[in-house]
């Protein structure tokens, strides 16, 4: 399926995987609020990737962190000594140096993906700043997804990302749809679009939800939810005091309350 009001963004993801194919490897960061269509977009990109190899991992808002969890996920489709160092103390310089390695030994295109880094660990964040230090001696696009804007000016990742090497480094910020995307989308799924723009704000989760269902859905419902329960206790607070107003709460209320 065709994605809609993505082909700038596709654009830059093929012209980063095709120079990487040429030798020269790129790391592509994929940004944008929570349902933008950061793995769709990726998705897509593979989808015409056919003959490389594709690593694909991801970080987790898990209780208990699972360190270098991405790495985990990608286990099965690396080599014996890479797997063995897994989870071993006191081996991590030397994991990542094989990690990369196998990326130069590969005789194919390798497109290595890494999921929603705003929940990495500190290990998987020092793997991203090892691995997109030295991308470009290698055959391989690396592509960081994340949510920018659940990045404050001290979350680790922002530290890492401003110590990546310009030159090798392709940004590729995903905005919401414009109001003629979610009538498109609308048109796509034999639904009537009215008031879908303004509910949703032409987020691609919350469109496509929105057209599924009769109502508030409740997949949109548990992730709004969900994305509140983490936020610091004043941000809460604030949410409890503005979800009373019922419908919607003009800003200026907002604005007299701060």
């Amino acid at each position: 399926m065709e994605l809609i009001e993505r082909g700038h963004a596709l654009q830059l993801l093929q012209q980063a995987l095709e120079t990487a194919a040429q030798g020269s490897g790129r790391t592509a960061l994929v940004c944008g609020e929570a349902g933008i269509g950061k793995t769709s977009l990726v998705t897509q990109l593979l989808s015409q990737h056919s003959e490389g190899r594709v690593l694909w991992g991801g970080c987790e808002a898990l209780f208990s962190p699972r360190p270098l969890g991405p790495l985990y996920d990608m286990a099965g489709a690396l080599g014996s000594k890479l797997q063995s160092m897994l989870g071993l103390e006191g081996r991590r310089v030397e994991l990542f140096a094989s990690f990369l390695d196998e990326l130069q030994q590969s005789r194919d295109t390798t497109v290595v993906v890494l999921e929603d880094l705003h929940w990495a660990d500190a290990a998987t964040l020092d793997l991203v700043k090892f691995l997109a230090r030295r991308i470009q001696r290698v055959r391989a696009l690396l592509v960081l997804s994340y949510r920018d804007d659940e990045l404050g000016e001290r979350h680790p990742l922002q530290l890492v990302l401003g110590d990546l090497p310009a030159d090798a480094v392709v940004r590729v910020p995903l905005l919401p749809l414009s109001e003629a995307g979610v009538d498109e989308l609308a048109r796509q799924s034999s639904r009537p679009a009215d008031g879908i723009y303004a509910a949703t704000g032409g987020n691609p989760f919350f469109v496509t939800e929105a057209l599924r269902a009769e109502g508030l859905p409740a997949t949109v419902r548990d992730a709004v939810l969900a994305r509140a329960a983490r936020q610091p206790p004043a941000v809460r607070a604030l949410l409890d005091l503005a979800a009373i107003v019922p419908a919607r709460i003009e800003i200026g209320i907002v604005d007299e309350v701060l």
